[in-house]
């Protein structure tokens, strides 16, 4: 399988969101197919980690696109994310993830991130030199996409900007 390059995810998160649907990523020697994602952008989405300014927190998003974004959730779980856009504070959620063989699915941010083991010593990982983390295409094209708001947010619930693709 071949890794995503770089200009995959140079575009706007919304777009990044809905072309991360069936690909796979690949944490250590987990490999599962994302089914869930979520964009984020920055100054115009008042629930972004990146509104309405920098801060020491969301710096990462202001500064790189194509790296992990790692934080917690209520102080206690973590999200994965994926900064996009060379140019803007924007980031792309992973909800879920189904492993294809057992139908097993984790589709909640913090279940994920505890089932891949991942912390904030993922946060800047460098999806191009990562040993870590890869993110690959399966060379599947879909269609069907569910887009839907964005739940379990206060902020910019009008946002469509959560997308599903359930086999």
């Amino acid at each position: 399988m071949k890794k995503l390059n770089k200009n995959f995810f140079k575009k706007d998160s919304v777009e990044v969101a809905q072309n991360l649907l069936w690909k796979i990523i690949q944490v250590w020697d987990k490999a599962w197919i994302i089914f869930e994602a979520e964009a984020y952008k920055g100054h115009c989405d008042e629930a972004s980690h990146a509104y309405p300014k920098q801060t020491p927190r969301n710096t990462l998003m202001y500064k790189t696109f194509w790296v992990v974004y790692v934080y917690l959730i209520y102080g206690m779980h973590y999200g994965l994310n994926f900064t996009s856009d060379e140019q803007k504070p924007w980031a792309v959620l992973i909800r879920g993830v189904k492993d294809l063989k057992t139908w097993k699915i984790y589709d909640w941010p913090w279940k994920l991130t505890k089932f891949f083991g991942i912390d904030k010593s993922f946060n800047g990982e460098d999806l191009e030199q990562s040993d870590k983390i890869v993110i690959c295409d399966n060379k599947i094209n879909i269609d069907n996409i569910q887009k839907t708001s964005r739940i379990w947010i206060k902020k910019a619930t009008d946002k469509k900007w959560r997308f599903i693709y359930e086999v």
